[in-house]
């Protein structure tokens, strides 16, 4: 798949098959690999065979190849072109599994994620100077180690760069709430439209994201804030004319068409900073000629000159790429979604039990990749 236009990482597999043709191509972009060069090393100078630089990088092409922990990383330097790995200040030895987990074991991975995020930013940045993001939390996959709680990140995520800007993990013994704040408060410099589920639709947080930030948000309103949501319906909707229609969208066996409303939001409706209120219907039209409704409402921080209605529209549409770029090839590619009880498929007539895919594959399974060749009936051919 090839990665998007703005990715400081090109597509893995089209960019090795242009080295082995003989085109020379940059795996990565220059600035990119100066951020990776001003990660400070936790190592002793004496002895360094590998630059730290160099290392990250092939991490950074191996997930996006798609291997999986330190054994993937090693797997993908091994069988990586030599010019490659050169570029990257990779020379004589490859570094093997054992040295991307003595390394990567004494990083800072908030020092780390500090500078990535700043150089995504910089990427991302808006020529209006207002950078859509949207704000979503999930539970990672096969993160959930003896017995301990699984992993729970919340990411920041730029709508039209669908670049992740910053994650935070969810402490044990909290939810995402304070930690969306925790989150938001790294982006002072930046000017934001947070777009955010009705989860976090709290006053604190619009505070924290206007007043602190200087930033804008974009709050879905549901039945966890009831009186914010009664003082919203209470508004003179049938009054109110539509000002956006959306194109007929057909997706999953339906067709979805979305039309909104939007009005000054009065002082009464009692939430800070809200400028605007919005009444989103969506009209969907099944297969089988089965037709639905339904109404959500939402406020906004911005005003009309700000957040035309046709922005809103795409600021709500584009909120739902953190499901498609994020969740979705967290769970599916790196298998790292939520914890779904997957297990492999055992061979009919097995006594053995089906094993979970997190699950620590039993001695004899472990043993199998020790048997000789001649054990499972092939024979070994020398190269003439």
């Amino acid at each position: 798949m090839p990665a998007h236009a703005v990715s400081p990482v090109e597509s893995v597999a089209e960019t090795l098959d242009r080295w082995r043709a003989g085109e020379c191509v940059e795996v990565f972009g220059s600035e990119f690999l100066d951020v990776l060069a001003s990660v400070p090393d936790p190592r002793d100078p004496r002895g360094r065979r590998y630059l730290l630089a160099g290392l990250l990088a092939i991490a950074i092409l191996a997930t996006a190849a798609g291997m999986r922990g330190y054994a993937g990383f090693a797997t993908w330097a091994a069988t990586a072109p030599s010019e490659v790995l050169a570029r990257l200040g990779i020379r004589f030895r490859r570094p093997s599994e054992k040295t991307f987990r003595a390394v990567f074991a004494r990083l800072d991975p908030a020092d780390l994620d500090r500078r990535l995020g700043a150089y995504f930013i910089a990427l991302a940045a808006e020529p209006t100077g207002l950078l859509a993001v949207a704000v979503d939390g999930k539970t990672l996959r096969g993160a959930r180690r003896m017995g301990a709680v699984a992993a729970h990140l919340v990411s920041v995520f730029a709508h039209h760069a669908r670049l992740v800007l910053g994650q935070l993990a969810v402490s044990e013994k909290s939810n995402e709430i304070p930690c969306v704040r925790k989150l938001l408060r790294l982006f002072r410099n930046v000017r934001l439209m947070v777009t955010i589920d009705a989860m976090h639709t709290q006053a604190a947080t619009a505070r924290l994201i206007c007043g602190t930030l200087k930033s804008h948000y974009l709050m879905i309103v549901k039945s966890n804030q009831p009186k914010l949501l009664a003082r919203v319906q209470a508004l003179p909707w049938a009054l109110v004319p539509i000002v956006h229609t959306e194109p007929a969208h057909r997706s999953h066996g339906r067709t979805e068409t979305r039309t909104l409303k939007v009005v000054t939001a009065p002082r009464g409706i009692g939430f800070p900073h809200a400028r605007q209120a919005i009444q989103i219907t969506r009209e969907r039209v099944t297969g089988t000629g089965e037709r639905s409704v339904e109404i959500i409402y939402a406020i906004c921080s911005a005003a009309f000159e700000l957040a035309r209605p046709t922005m809103i529209a795409a600021w709500l549409r584009d909120h739902w790429g953190i499901e498609n770029a994020v969740h979705w090839v967290r769970g599916r590619h790196l298998r790292r979604g939520p914890l779904h009880r997957t297990h492999r498929h055992r061979a009919p007539g097995s006594r053995q039990p089906a094993q979970h895919r997190d699950e620590p594959a039993p001695p004899a399974r472990r043993r199998q990749h020790r048997r000789s060749l001649s054990h499972h009936g092939l024979q070994h051919r020398p190269r003439s």
